[in-house]
């Protein structure tokens, strides 16, 4: 069973009261424009704000450290690596500089958790070391890592593929005192695919000051509909061209990716963006009327809490990830597949008083998912590994 009191959102000057912990963070991941990274920099930032000592391992162009008083990020360039995903390197060499920096903050201030997110090279090396000082893991899941890779080979490899990929993630969480999932659909997919361990919800939140209706810049009348994310086959997105050809409204594509060329042949009127950051990428949420997030294997969709932020009305396909927080015909439309996604948005299309409704709706939903509401179960989960050894 999953602990569903982590599903409970807590008051600000409750998670205050939290005792700090020394935590290490080590993750393939930080600087990055993805999810997970986008996340774990949130988790930096309220513990610096809470004063808690949490240190990042993970990788950059170059070998630096940096201060976060009352923590640091340590930055260690890749020696021998490959790509397996857009900017992210797979580590092939163990890395003594990594160890050195881990020991050295041992000596002068020992950790008393440590935090594992990503089962790469830095993620891996965080178990190992975690082992060898006998301190407590948690850890966080953010990436259906069988269903990525199993979508870029033939079928006759992606059973093979899928279960050693599991058998991967497996290992990887195995000494894990418990492990946090964006969504209770995704931990229950890892539960049916052998996580034995405890585990827990850890949200996500969103800055309402940053995704507002009031970046909103466009006057026209007619309908803006925008994709935002990763142009890639993971987001499913080669139904966009059947669901958007033919649809009275003007199109948007936030985003790029391998994707890019075939989508944009098959969508010759539509306004391609690439990666918009900063007030770029405000505006062109608020700019929207509707998004459509036709992926399948996203673990949470954090540009789905973002659009409905800005007050934009999401519609998601019925799969684990945003239809675990979104409330069809509410603040958002949920399709079963392809043709529901279309319909749904010719429905929105139709009936601007719905759409607006729902985009109030969305809005507000989104006004109670602050960051450090979210990043509360976290928190409490380093603290409660960290009691269970002290």
């Amino acid at each position: 069973m999953m602990d569903t009191e982590l599903t409970v959102a807590q008051s600000v000057n409750e998670r205050q009261s939290l005792r700090p912990a020394r935590v290490a963070l080590f993750t393939d991941t930080f600087i990055e424009t993805n999810g997970a990274a986008h996340t774990l920099r949130k988790v930096a930032e309220q513990a610096t704000t809470l004063g808690w000592e949490f240190d990042v391992f993970t990788y950059g162009e170059h070998f630096q450290t940096t201060e976060r008083a009352p923590g640091k990020t340590y930055h260690f360039d890749h020696r021998l690596s490959v790509g397996y995903y857009e900017n992210l390197r797979l580590e092939l060499l163990p890395d003594s500089r990594i160890d050195r920096a881990f020991w050295d903050q041992m000596k002068m201030s020992p950790y008393e958790v440590i935090h594992i997110a990503t089962p790469g090279g830095m993620g891996f090396t965080g178990r190992r070391l975690a082992h060898q000082a006998g301190l407590p893991v948690v850890g966080t899941y953010h990436t259906h890592f069988a269903d990525y890779a199993a979508m870029r080979l033939p079928l006759a490899l992606k059973h093979l593929v899928t279960a050693g990929s599991w058998a991967l993630m497996r290992a990887f969480y195995g000494r894990c005192k418990s492990v946090l999932f964006p969504t209770v659909g995704a931990a229950e997919i890892a539960r049916r695919n052998g996580f034995e361990m405890r585990l827990g919800i850890f949200s996500r939140g969103v800055d309402t000051g940053r995704f507002s209706p009031s970046h909103r810049k466009r006057n026209d009348r007619r309908p803006l509909v925008s994709y935002v994310g990763r142009l890639a086959p993971e987001k499913n997105v080669r139904i966009l061209p059947d669901i958007l050809n033919d649809q009275d409204a003007e199109v948007q594509i936030v985003g790029d990716g391998p994707e890019r060329g075939w989508i944009e042949r098959r969508l010759p009127k539509a306004s391609f963006l690439g990666y918009q950051h900063g007030a770029s990428l405000s505006e062109a949420y608020a700019n929207s009327d509707i998004l459509l997030f036709p992926s399948l294997t996203d673990t949470f969709g954090n540009v789905v809490l973002e659009a409905m932020s800005s007050g934009v009305v999401p519609i998601v396909m019925e799969a684990p990830g945003p239809r675990d927080f979104v409330t069809d015909g509410v603040n958002a439309l949920i399709a079963n597949d392809m043709g529901g996604m279309r319909e749904a948005l010719k429905r929105l299309l139709a009936h601007p008083d719905e759409r607006s409704r729902m985009a109030s709706a969305a809005r507000a939903f989104a006004e109670s998912r602050d960051w450090a509401r979210a990043t509360r179960t976290l928190f409490e989960s380093y603290r409660e590994a960290a009691s269970a050894t002290a």
